[in-house]
């Protein structure tokens, strides 16, 4: 009897030092884990960037066969939100920031419980992809607290989670890496034009598409952001750039970066204003990432000037129509006008 009372007092005395651990050990964490995959960085971004793919390299999903997952009205892009329940509880999530084939950042909840941050990271080097996977959170509950203590730290509860998802998402990536052409293009067709004013930031550089997207992802969310603050709504204008000039013989363009107004606004400090005049024009629409077919829309309108005996005026413009992270990247659409005379 005396030996059950020690070892009963003895139970209640390890009880009572483990739940002090728990009450001293750390609130917050912030654990990741990275993997090189060998697939392009858009291929990896767009299918993270997709929640119902999570349901195929989940690795919860594995574990807990009871998960039924429901859809918001978005699942690709920001505000694309899902939510589940199981026999251990309920959850849901939000993604609540983009940065296309960079960054993705979200929110997930479980329960009532306060929200914590999911954040990915892409890169593209020179074996593929590397893509980061994090979880962190602050002033975590006491019932969260118990279960790292038991698993002996934060990065024990999380890290292996995170690691097995990596590799079924590696085994996802190279599973659906897509082999249909990576662009199309509309027919080339004849406008005649109502005459239009552009603002834009101006650029004279050598033709490099490296440098050229480095300024187009600098100064694009610049003028989207002075749109929306100087009184404008999404439908006011649309994202364009202008080309005053494009001379491959000494590898030069002069370009602005900017926006086409429907409403009209002050430019920005380094804007400048360019009327866009009436007249006849031809277009293509192109679709597909920023990058891939461009090269092929120019030439096809080329051709159908030299076909038709017309001749180009300037400048070049292209509208950037819908948004790359709320869409597919086989619906982006890029659409090319050049003035005749």
């Amino acid at each position: 009897m005396k030996f059950i009372k020690y070892f009963f007092l003895l139970l209640v005395t390890l009880i009572v030092i483990f739940l002090i651990y728990v009450a001293t050990f750390s609130s917050s964490y912030d654990v990741n884990r990275s993997k090189i995959i060998k697939a392009p960085v858009g291929h990896v971004f767009n299918t993270v960037n997709d929640l119902k793919t999570w349901e195929k390299w989940g690795p919860w999903h594995e574990e807990d066969t009871t998960i039924v997952v429901t859809y918001g009205n978005k699942t690709v892009g920001v505000g694309a939100s899902d939510s589940w329940t199981s026999k251990d509880g309920s959850g849901k999530m939000e993604t609540v920031a983009v940065v296309p084939n960079k960054s993705i950042n979200q929110k997930i909840s479980f329960g009532d419980y306060e929200p914590g941050d999911i954040y990915w990271t892409f890169e593209e080097v020179p074996e593929g992809t590397k893509v980061t996977w994090g979880m962190k959170a602050d002033n975590n509950p006491f019932i969260f607290k118990f279960f790292a203590a038991l698993s002996g730290s934060w990065d024990n509860m999380f890290g292996p989670m995170e690691e097995k998802g990596l590799n079924n998402l590696e085994k996802l990536v190279l599973e659906t890496i897509p082999t249909a052409p990576k662009f199309s293009t509309s027919q080339v067709i004849t406008k005649k034009l109502t005459e239009k004013v552009f603002i834009g930031y101006p650029h004279k550089t050598r033709i490099n598409h490296e440098e050229m997207t480095k300024l187009f992802m600098q100064d694009m969310p610049k003028a989207g952001t002075y749109a929306i603050k100087s009184g404008l709504s999404e439908g006011d204008f649309i994202p364009a750039a202008v080309y005053t000039k494009y001379d491959e013989t000494n590898n030069e363009t002069e370009f602005y970066i900017g926006l086409l107004l429907h409403k009209p606004i002050t430019p920005d400090k380094g804007m400048k204003t360019i009327n866009l005049p009436a007249g006849n024009s031809v277009m293509i629409s192109k679709f597909g990432n920023y990058g891939d077919g461009d090269y092929e829309a120019h030439m096809k309108i080329d051709t159908y000037l030299k076909e038709n005996n017309l001749k180009q005026n300037w400048p070049i413009w292209e509208l950037y129509v819908n948004d790359p992270t709320t869409i597919k990247p086989e619906e982006i659409q890029t659409d090319i006008y050049y003035p005749i005379e």
